[in-house]
């Protein structure tokens, strides 16, 4: 599936970023272009961030099931100024 329209990319492109390391927004926007232009997608590329990696998560993931339900801001202790 397309995720970002400007840049057409994938959600296996943003999940391919994630495995090679890119575990933020600005993360995967350097390594795939997606979330940098618009921002239509960022929400989608934030959920996809979320996601466990795999069905059975490493000790301590902050992607396991039962944190996939924390926004990735909050799981990364990353705050917006309000």
């Amino acid at each position: 599936m397309i995720v970002c329209i400007c840049r057409s990319v994938s959600d296996r492109v943003v999940r391919a970023a994630r495995a090679a390391g890119a575990h933020t927004l600005s993360a995967v926007a350097a390594a795939t272009g997606a979330g940098g232009d618009c921002g239509c997608c960022r929400t989608e590329v934030e959920r996809i961030l979320a996601e466990p990696c795999k069905a059975e998560p490493c000790p301590g993931c902050p992607r396991s099931r039962a944190a996939a339900t924390v926004p990735l801001r909050a799981a990364a202790g990353e705050h917006r100024a309000p």
